[in-house]
Formats: structure tokens, C-alpha cells, sequence
């Protein structure tokens, strides 16, 4: 529990304060704290399917209307191929399938933020970074009860690419 001036109350949040001009104008800003953390896995079954796209043509497809680079498209198939490693290890067993699972919905989650406000024609790859930016939300989430990193995270987004989960390029309503 933290008391601020003026007997505000804040717990569980982080309050940033700032002065602006010579008006000494007071302005308070509230961010919420994600303190949510997995202690078990929520789903039941898997949630995409890793015998789609073996060849890698979806994915290959959706980055170039993404207008990515060839060294971009070879990284996403070299993070897929790294994801799938360590997803095959997970999937030995019910439990490893369910968080797994947990995972990927949340990363979609995390990605469906960044892609909703986008308008026709726009690129997703102009917007990487925001999705980048979610995924140490989804690791601490998950840091009880799986070890895994922002590298895997992007290999299942190319996975979730490759699952026709994700476009890089918001398509024409049209």
C-alpha cells in the first residue's frame, strides 16, 4: 500500500508523477501491475496444429505481403524451427500440451492488441516492436511453471504465422 499526497490510496500499482511549465501543473499517471501468474495450465487441448506448413509456404507467403526481407523471412523460419525443438520436447506430455497452449493464447492475445487499431493495407512488421514489447508479460506469466524466452515466443508467432493465425498485412476489406 502506498499513501500519496492528499491521502490517495494505490496498491498494487506504480503512480508516476510529473510537473509540467512554469504552472506547475500536477499531473498523476495510475499503470496497473500484471501480477497475474500461471500456477497450472487452463486449457484442455492444444490450440494449433504443427503439422501445417511444414514446407513453410504460408509463412513465407504472408512475409513477403508483409514486405519483409529475405534475411527477416530466413530468421523466421530458423525461430520457427527452434520453437518446434522444444515444443516437441513439451508436448511428451498432457501437461506440457496444456501450457503450451496457455502460452500461444496468450501470446495471440498479446498480438490481436497490436492488430486491431491497424488499418487496410498497413503492415504488421511496422508494428513488431509492440508485439516484442509483450513478450517479457507472457514470460514472467508463465516463469513458475515453464522456462522459456523471447526467442521461442517469436518462433510460435511464426508458428501461429504458418497456422494462418496472423497476417502481416491487414487485407482490404473489399
Amino acid at each position: 500500500m502506498i499513501r500519496l499526497a492528499g491521502n490517495i490510496e494505490q496498491s498494487h500499482n506504480k503512480v508516476g508523477r510529473d510537473l509540467i511549465g512554469r504552472d506547475k501543473i500536477d499531473k498523476q499517471i495510475v499503470y496497473q501491475e500484471y501480477e497475474s501468474k500461471a500456477t497450472k495450465p487452463i486449457r484442455k487441448e492444444p490450440t494449433f496444429d504443427l503439422d501445417k506448413d511444414q514446407d513453410n509456404s504460408t509463412l513465407l507467403k504472408k512475409l513477403i505481403a508483409g514486405k519483409m526481407n529475405s534475411q527477416m523471412r530466413l530468421r523466421a523460419i530458423s525461430a520457427k524451427l527452434n520453437a518446434l525443438s522444444i515444443i516437441f520436447d513439451l508436448k511428451k506430455s498432457e501437461h506440457g500440451k496444456q501450457i503450451l497452449s496457455d502460452v500461444y493464447e496468450n501470446l495471440l492475445t498479446a498480438v490481436s492488441k497490436v492488430v486491431m487499431p491497424l488499418e487496410d493495407g498497413e503492415l504488421l512488421k511496422y508494428k513488431s516492436e509492440d508485439i516484442f514489447r509483450e513478450f517479457p508479460r507472457i514470460i514472467s506469466r508463465f516463469e513458475d511453471i515453464l522456462n522459456i524466452d523471447e526467442a521461442f515466443l517469436e518462433g510460435l508467432l511464426y508458428i501461429a504465422t504458418s497456422n494462418c493465425a496472423l497476417r502481416w498485412k491487414v487485407d482490404d476489406a473489399s
